[in-house]
C-alpha cells in the first residue's frame, strides 16, 4: 500500500507530497496539478520497465518540458513509501530517484539520465537497510541472502544512465524484496476512457484493460472463463444501469478479436456498438473494482489505480453504490480519481479523510488536505460540491 508520494520540479509541481487512503478524490481548478500528479506516479512506475526517455513519452508526450519552468535546476526528484506483503511479514518501502534534464545545445530536445537512486527496506530482520545504491554511474546491490546469514555483502557494478537500475534487476532470490518493490511500481494502473477504444474488438495477447480502454472485450472474455464469479457481481451491478442484461456472450472469430455482447433472458444480443459510453465505462469501473480486489489474495500488495474524471457520460448516482464497495482502508487497493463534478465530489461526503484539494500557485500549486472535522462541520450548511465551489475545503 502506497503511504506516501513525493515529487518535486515535475511540471507544475514543486515539492508536492501526497498521501492518499484507500479511495482519493483530486480536485481543483484546471491546470493546476491534478493531471500531472497522475503523470509523476506514472513516471516512478513505468521507470521500473523502460528506459526513461520513453517512459516520458509515455507519460507527458514530450521531454523538453518535463521541468517546472520556473525552477532554477535540470534534476527532478520522486520520494515515495510503501508497505507491502512478504509472505506474512509487511515491510516497509522507501524509494528516491532523482533524474538529470540535460538540455540539447540545438533544438527542444533533452537527455533525461538517473542521477541517484536509493531502496530502502525496514521489517522483520531490515532496519532502513539499503537494498539498492546508485551514484554517479555506480551501483552496490544487497544480496539479501548473505545478509540474513549474518554476512552482509553488497555486489558493485555500472548502474546505466538512461533508465533506473530497478528496471535493470535480475528476478533472483539475491534481490527478492527489491524484486518485491519493483513488481509493485510495474502494477499500477492509470485510465483516461476513450469510447472508440473501449469497443474495439482488438484483442492483446494478455487480459488486462490499457489506459484508453481497449482490450475491454479481451480482459472480460478472460473474466467470463476465469473468474465468473467476478463477472455475476459485475453483471448485478451492471443492472442498476441495463436492468434486463442476463449474461455476457462472447464471439471470437480469430486470436486477434473478442467482440463482446449484453444478453437479455430472452437471448437477444446487443453489441459494445448498441451500449452507451457511460455504461462501458461502468463496466470498465466494476471490472477495476471487483475484479482488482478478488485477485487480491494471489498478490503480495493491493493495487493501485489512477482514473481520470470518471462521471463523463455516465450518471454519477450510478456510480455511488459502485464506489462504496472500495475499501477505505486500502486494504483490497487504492483508487485515485480526479474530477470537476461537484455530484462527484458530493460522493466523498463518507470519505472525508480522501479529499486532496490542489491550489494554484507560483513556482508551484499546493495539495492540501482539508481537515475532516471542520469540513464535517460546514456540510451541515450545503454539500460537499458546493463548498468546493465556493472554495471553502481549503
Amino acid at each position: 500500500m502506497l503511504k506516501s508520494f513525493r515529487v518535486s520540479n515535475f511540471r507544475g509541481l514543486v515539492n508536492v507530497e501526497f498521501r492518499p487512503v484507500g479511495s482519493n478524490l483530486l480536485i481543483g481548478p484546471n491546470n493546476v496539478g491534478k493531471t500531472s500528479l497522475c503523470a509523476a506516479m506514472r513516471f516512478v512506475s513505468q521507470s521500473a520497465s523502460l528506459a526513461l526517455e520513453q517512459v516520458a513519452q509515455n507519460v507527458v508526450g514530450e521531454t523538453w518540458n518535463i521541468a517546472n519552468a520556473y525552477v532554477k535546476d535540470n534534476t527532478l526528484q520522486f520520494d515515495m513509501s510503501a508497505t507491502l506483503d512478504d509472505g506474512g511479514q509487511p515491510l516497509d518501502f522507501d524509494y528516491t530517484l532523482q533524474v538529470r534534464v540535460d538540455k540539447s545545445t540545438a533544438g527542444l530536445g533533452v537527455t533525461l539520465r538517473a542521477a541517484s537512486e536509493q531502496l530502502r527496506v525496514t521489517g522483520g530482520p531490515f532496519s532502513q537497510t539499503q537494498l539498492l545504491d546508485c551514484k554517479q554511474g555506480q551501483a552496490q546491490l544487497l544480496h539479501e541472502e548473505q545478509f540474513l546469514k549474518g554476512t552482509p555483502y553488497y555486489a558493485k557494478t555500472l548502474s546505466p544512465d538512461d533508465a533506473t537500475m530497478l528496471s535493470r534487476l535480475y528476478d533472483l532470490q539475491s534481490n527478492r524484496r527489491a524484486n518485491l518493490f519493483k513488481r509493485y511500481l510495474q502494477s499500477w494502473l492509470y485510465f483516461s476512457l476513450n469510447p472508440h477504444a473501449m469497443r474495439s474488438p482488438a484483442a492483446a495477447e494478455k487480459p488486462g484493460i490499457w489506459p484508453d480502454g481497449s482490450n475491454l472485450t479481451k480482459s472480460m472474455f478472460w473474466l467470463h472463463n476465469e473468474r465468473p464469479r467476478v463477472e455475476k457481481r459485475i453483471i448485478d451491478a451492471l443492472r442498476s444501469i441495463e436492468p434486463k442484461i442476463d449474461l455476457f456472450t462472447f464471439a471470437a472469430p480469430d486470436p486477434k478479436s473478442v467482440y463482446l455482447f449484453l444478453e437479455d433472458q430472452e437471448g437477444n444480443r446487443f453489441g459494445t456498438l448498441s451500449i452507451s459510453d457511460g455504461t462501458l465505462r461502468f463496466l470498465v469501473f466494476a471490472y477495476l473494482i471487483f475484479g482488482l480486489a478478488d485477485g487480491r489474495a494471489g498478490n503480495q500488495f493491493s493495487p493501485l489505480v489512477m482514473i481520470e474524471e470518471p462521471e463523463d457520460g455516465l450518471y454519477v448516482g450510478q456510480l455511488r453504490p459502485l464506489f462504496e464497495k472500495i475499501d477505505p482502508s486500502g486494504a483490497s487497493g487504492q483508487f485515485i480519481f480526479t474530477s470537476h463534478s461537484p455530484y462527484i465530489i458530493d460522493l466523498w461526503e463518507r470519505n472525508l479523510a480522501g479529499i486532496h484539494v490542489f491550489k494554484p500557485g507560483k513556482p508551484s500549486s499546493v495539495l492540501v488536505r482539508p481537515d475532516p472535522a471542520r469540513i464535517q462541520q460546514l456540510l451541515e450548511h450545503m454539500p460537499l460540491g458546493e463548498l468546493h465551489y465556493r472554495e471553502m475545503l481549503s
